[in-house]
């Protein structure tokens, strides 16, 4: 499988299992290079902005800073959707800081 279908492959899984939980109005950035691979929303808690890979999927200072300031553009919490086999999904919510700073984010609480 090459990296394009794979990355394609976890970006569906994440946007069906975030469909699932009732967001809404995915918008995906296919091929992307840039900070927001998917663009959802929710009429009850608003925008999230989601960057996606794998297990050791990590998003460098530089990185960070792309992801929350698109996410802050568009007034989204920006979130790290990591895709591990046998594990699911693992979301956490990005901040500016180091990742070991990264609180879990769950798509069915996520102002919590």
């Amino acid at each position: 499988m090459s990296t394009a279908t794979s990355g394609r492959a976890r970006e569906h899984k994440v946007r069906d299992d975030l469909t699932s939980r009732g967001w809404i109005y995915p918008i995906r950035s296919a091929g992307s290079k840039g900070p927001v691979d998917l663009l959802l929303g929710s009429y009850e808690y608003g925008p999230v902005a989601v960057q996606i890979g794998t297990a050791g999927k990590t998003l460098g200072p530089a990185d960070r800073e792309r992801l929350v300031a698109a996410a802050e553009a568009y007034g989204a919490i920006p979130v790290l959707a990591q895709v591990i086999p046998r594990l699911g999904i693992v979301y956490r919510r990005v901040t500016p800081g180091l990742p070991a700073t990264w609180e879990s984010w769950n798509p069915e609480e996520p102002n919590a």
